[in-house]
Formats: structure tokens, sequence, C-alpha cells
């Protein structure tokens, strides 16, 4: 599940049966975020410059007419080994959260590390945690489901803007 971390610092570590370049592009293609992260509390539209210093925005649904967004910008970007940006959430208005990726290529797939920190609000660490516990729990069912197809697809680590 969890490791040990700071108290203001959230690490959670997979490991996913899919290339890193499959992985990282899951993570960062306008088209493909809408497609795994989904239901309330999923993204219905994602916008991404995927540069240091491009600036980022996914529109999560919220209920039934609600609509919430989350923004920042990349700080690095080493496809497909590495992404850091800011997370700026209306939940925590006043954070500026740091949240990065690091995939490593593994025999059989890809280990995924998350890291999200600068969460010093009360109650800002577990409602971050429980959400990304089921973002990567749909990432890696969405992948698993797709199987070898969507694995081997997509490897090249371009990025629709």
């Amino acid at each position: 599940m969890t490791a040990d971390r700071s108290p203001d610092t959230l690490e959670i570590v997979r490991e996913i049966r899919a290339t890193p370049e499959r992985v990282f592009r899951a993570l960062t293609d306008p088209q493909d975020l809408p497609r795994w992260w989904t239901g309330i509390g999923g993204i219905s539209r994602a916008q991404f410059d995927l540069r240091p210093g491009g600036s980022y925005r996914l529109e999560f649904r919220a209920g039934e007419a609600a609509t919430v967004f989350v923004h920042g910008t990349v700080r690095e970007v080493d496809p497909p080994r590495r992404l850091v940006m800011t997370w700026f959430s209306p939940k925590y208005p006043t954070l500026e959260t740091v949240l990065s990726f690091e995939l490593e290529r593994i025999p059989g797939g890809t280990r995924l590390t998350l890291r999200h920190s600068g969460l010093t609000e009360p109650g800002s660490l577990p409602a971050h945690e429980a959400g990304w516990l089921e973002a990567l729990s749909l990432l890696i069912a969405w992948i698993v489901a797709a199987g070898p197809m969507i694995a081997a697809s997509g490897t090249s680590g371009t990025q629709d803007k």
C-alpha cells in the first residue's frame, strides 16, 4: 500500500503490467485520462502542455451538474521515466502541493511511484491518499482490461495537445 513518509508526503508504489511508455501516456494524454479516470470524481476533460513550465488543467465530475478543476505547472518531464508538477485543488486552495510520478521498467512491466508532497492542511493527506488509491486502481484495471493491445500501443511517448 503506502510506504513510510514524512508527515506531509504521500507515497504509493504500484507494479503495472504495461511498458513505462504506456503508463506515462495514460497519466498525461488528454484523450487517455478520461478513459480510465471515470465515474463521479473522474476526469471529463484534460489539457496538458507537457514541457517544463507548461500548464495543465483537469476537469473533474463532482456530481450531476458540478465540475471542479485541478491545475498546475509542469516542473520536470522526462518521458517515460519522470513527471513532476504542482497540484492546485479547489478543496485546499491555500496549498501548493507537488505531485511526482517515477516510472521504472521492471520484468513484466513498470514500477510506478507516486509522491504527493506539501499536504499540510488537516485532512489533506488522507483525502488525497484515498483519491490516489482509487485513481491508481482505475488506471491498473483499465490497462489490464485492455490487455496486450493497449500495453503495446502508444509507446512513442508523444502527447496529444
